[in-house]
């Protein structure tokens, strides 16, 4: 069996040597072994250029590393993600490493689950599973999160999670764990709802930041800035995507009254760039009077409920921060809204105004605004054929089509580059 471990560990520590080991033990077992030390190659962040969709179908040009990485994940057997938990989920290097898995699939989708989710662009991919080591304080919770968005994430990639362990799983249970496939159903629950916020004392400003890997140019600011105009009072925002600027981010972060972090969702969970954001928040967890926390996550997919997973984790993390948790703003068919008149955006404009003026004057999230945004949290079973029906048509894939048309690569838009014998 042809197994691939991506080692998601950002510095060399223990967990190196149980990965090693591992590896002795399957190759011992008659296994062909590759082994990724991810923090050892060049990977860069996803900007969300989708270029990898529209201009040079299923590789990404942008490095490498990434190409090294998809061929060897899309050739194997068996995928072992891996990494050491930081601030309550995987390390932001695996997080990256995630986000460079988007050329495996095709932009158009399919319904999968009774939900929306993208079409496979090879024929096989492999089995996978999660390895973590727990940090201070990891609980049962935490963990549950972690196995829930990543068998998310699995299904996204055409797959299914078999299992997730920590290193306190001897290495011989693991490599047999590897070893034999696991049947049945997917690992996350079907049903998931909101997690409602606090209220607060209304707040005299907001602290923006904006997680989008597009900066200034993404969805996400824009939904930001319409919370903002109706908030009305005194606010600031930062931009993620500026790295160098990060000990100005957590300066602001630590002055701030009230923040407000905004992100796209990207494998189901945050974008590596605002991983690395809240893995150097690691520093305030015991600073005790830390700002109160509210969040927004759009998605490219239809439905809400794809983004409810890593909502746990947001309230999670407020409370790892010792701070009150204000709610998350879901909005579904995100991707786009930059590129649309203003006729087509008053709608949801005008609801993520007037959510930010009732929360100025009341101090917290009106529920029913939050649904209106969210849906269609998910379509009815009912629906289920007739929306299949729809993303077959030409015009469910219209917004990628213009761009592979405009780039000359529409007669590429099937193609599979990193197999090895290429069909």
């Amino acid at each position: 069996m042809q197994i691939t471990i991506l080692n998601g560990n950002p510095a060399p520590s223990d967990f190196d040597v149980y990965l090693s080991d591992l590896g002795d033990k399957l190759t011992a077992s008659g296994h062909d072994l590759t082994l990724l030390i991810l923090r050892d190659l060049s990977l860069k962040y996803c900007t969300g250029c989708f270029e990898c969709w529209t201009k040079a179908p299923g590789l990404c040009d942008h490095d490498q590393a990434s190409q090294e990485m998809g061929r060897a994940v899309v050739n194997s057997d068996f995928t072992l993600w891996a990494a050491p938990l930081k601030m309550g989920f995987p390390s932001a290097v695996l997080k990256m490493a995630l986000d460079k898995h988007l050329p495996l699939i095709h932009p158009y989708m399919v319904v999968d689950q009774g939900e929306a989710h993208h079409l496979k662009r090879y024929e096989k991919y492999p089995r996978l599973g999660l390895l973590v080591e727990k940090e201070s304080g990891t609980t049962a919770r935490d963990l549950e999160i972690i196995r829930d968005i990543f068998a998310r994430t699995a299904l996204n990639f055409k797959s299914k999670l078999e299992f997730m362990d920590t290193t306190e799983l001897e290495i011989d249970k693991l490599s047999q764990k590897i070893a034999k496939h696991r049947g049945g159903r997917h690992l996350f629950p079907r049903q998931i709802v909101a997690i409602p916020g606090a209220k607060i004392v209304p707040p005299k400003m907001l602290t923006l930041f904006n997680g989008s890997p597009r900066g200034k140019n993404g969805n996400t600011p824009l939904m930001l800035e319409q919370f903002q105009k109706g908030f009305g009072s005194v606010s600031e925002i930062h931009h993620l995507v500026i790295s160098r600027d990060q000990d100005k981010h957590l300066e602001a972060f630590q002055q701030a009254e009230c923040v407000w972090l905004g992100f796209p969702l990207y494998t189901d969970a945050m974008p590596g760039l605002v991983k690395s954001f809240l893995e150097a928040l690691e520093a305030f967890q015991d600073r005790g009077k830390n700002p109160s926390l509210g969040f927004l996550v759009q998605s490219g997919f239809p439905e809400g409920v794809h983004s409810r997973y890593v909502e746990r984790y947001l309230a999670a993390l407020a409370g790892r921060l010792g701070s009150p948790y204000l709610g998350t703003i879901i909005k579904g068919n995100g991707e786009g809204t930059r590129l649309k008149p203003e006729s087509l955006n008053s709608a949801l404009f005008d609801n993520l105004a007037d959510l930010g003026a009732r929360f100025e004057e009341h101090g917290m999230l009106d529920r029913e605004l939050l649904d209106a945004l969210a849906k269609p949290e998910r379509y009815p079973r009912v629906l289920g054929p007739v929306f299949s029906l729809f993303l077959r048509s030409k015009m469910a894939h219209s917004y990628f089509d213009q761009f592979l048309v405009e780039n000359q690569a529409y007669d590429q838009r099937n193609v599979r580059p990193l197999i090895h014998n290429k069909s």
